[in-house]
């Protein structure tokens, strides 16, 4: 089944901040749903914003750099630093940039950090509704690839 609007509503209002909307909307998906097309949708995501935050010219950022992003998320807040293992986090970013191996974690776990650094990615490039419809549509074709 591919991935549906209603998918992308979920994951619209989670980034655009709207709590309330976005746990009424993800009430309404069906459980074993979300756990495939709503997770590929997130990891879709993560993998569009991470490649176009951290690939400039075809070039990868270096590790430093993908450190210091993954400080900085932590720094936000309290809750920020207990959820993201910096471990984790960036490693996540470093294998997706073909510089590194993801270390081991459960699925539960790598779903957390790929929404909260999802988030931030996205947070940092303050976008236009409009943008955000482009980055949301081409995240659902790459979920829609990566579920078939």
């Amino acid at each position: 089944m591919p991935i549906t609007d209603e998918h992308v509503a979920v994951l619209r209002a989670q980034l655009e901040g709207d709590r309330a909307e976005h746990l009424r909307l993800m009430e309404q998906l069906d459980p074993e749903d979300a756990n495939v097309n709503y997770t590929a949708l997130v990891a879709a995501a993560f993998i569009e914003a991470a490649e176009d935050y951290f690939i400039k010219d075809g070039q990868a950022a270096d590790e430093s750099e993908v450190i210091d992003f993954v400080a900085r998320v932590r720094a936000r807040s309290d809750q920020s630093a207990e959820m993201i293992n910096p471990e984790i986090a960036e490693s996540m970013i470093l294998d997706l940039l073909g510089k590194g191996t993801m270390v081991d974690a459960d699925p539960d776990t790598k779903f957390g950090h790929q929404i909260v650094l999802l988030a931030a990615l996205v947070g940092q490039k303050d976008f236009t509704p409009e943008e955000l419809d482009t980055f949301l549509q081409k995240a659902r074709a790459l979920a829609d690839e990566l579920i078939e």
